[in-house]
């Protein structure tokens, strides 16, 4: 049986019973559960109603469902020399703050992760399978996604039109047939997931249950923004912002410069066409997400 340090980082005691030992090993879990604000975060905010119907259920039936739990070390979470053992909320941080306040059991479940990005990458998806998100929340988390995998491979979220921005298309048009979107419309996820990024964290839990409503383009507008200020923008900041406008000779050689590079890219896909090619239909697919962003190119 795997053996788990207890939360002070001494061994645990072997009993004969091994039942006892797992309870007991749960039960010390349990009272030293830790949650990572940067974790709590990509859990959407529940409506007031939601919460309510959802505290009822529980103070009524009790805590049916598992709390998931990351079992970890601090240096795995931060980097630094501390070896300390750390228990991880990862699933349930809505039934634990019920629990807690009622003074209500609930059970855990331990599950193994290989760091904190595989961590991210879970809860994103688990997020994203359920149906009760708001259109703010679905955007967030997608953008988030594909931020995620793009940081993941390396590679910059800045794309220019190069082999890496293949790379990039590639991972777009992957999530885009994931959720049924077009590539674009992913392409503006990752816009809006960066603009709420930047936002005070109870200005983004309020935008993105719906409680403070904020024109999805400012935010995009404000994902766009490369010279905004380090700390995190207030209401004010946000309604007071303006994106910066370039100039008419400025706008005319960014989008023959970037034409031109998107021309390049088809004329190069569309001579790698073979009609026995197994790739044939992605490569329709991007030559046109390629003449489409020559399209986009005119709006900006």
């Amino acid at each position: 049986m795997k053996r788990f340090a207890t939360a002070s980082g001494d061994s645990p005691v072997l009993h004969r019973n091994s039942a006892n030992l797992m309870q007991g090993m749960l039960d010390e879990i349990k009272a030293s559960i830790t949650i990572l604000p940067e974790l709590q975060s990509l859990i959407p905010e529940l409506q007031k109603g939601e919460y309510e119907q959802l505290e009822t259920n529980i103070r009524k039936e009790g805590c049916r469902d598992s709390l998931l739990i990351w079992q970890t070390s601090q240096r795995t979470i931060d980097g630094t020399e501390n070896d300390s053992p750390v228990n991880v909320l990862v699933d349930g941080h809505n039934r634990y703050s019920i629990c807690k306040n009622h003074s209500i059991d609930f059970k855990v479940m331990v599950r193994e992760f290989l760091n904190m990005q595989d961590v991210r990458d879970f809860m994103i998806n688990n997020q994203l399978g359920r149906r009760n998100l708001t259109p703010e929340q679905t955007s967030y988390l997608r953008g988030l996604k594909y931020r995620n995998e793009r940081h993941a491979a390396g590679r910059p979220v800045q794309e220019e039109i190069t082999d890496e921005q293949s790379i990039a298309q590639r991972t777009q048009d992957r999530l885009a047939k994931e959720f049924k979107v077009s590539p674009r419309t992913i392409h503006r996820d990752r816009e809006y997931s960066e603009g709420i990024d930047k936002l005070t964290p109870d200005l983004k839990q309020e935008v993105l249950s719906g409680k403070q409503k904020v024109a999805k383009e400012l935010i995009r507008s404000l994902g766009r923004a490369s010279d905004i200020k380090a700390s995190p923008l207030s209401l004010p900041d946000l309604q007071a912002f303006k994106e910066p406008i370039l100039s008419s000779d400025a706008k005319k050689i960014t989008y023959d410069d970037k034409a031109a590079e998107i021309i390049k890219k088809i004329t190069s896909t569309v001579a790698k066409l073979d009609a026995n090619s197994p790739e044939l239909e992605y490569t329709c697919d991007k030559i046109i997400a390629l003449v489409s962003e020559v399209k986009n190119l005119k709006k900006l």
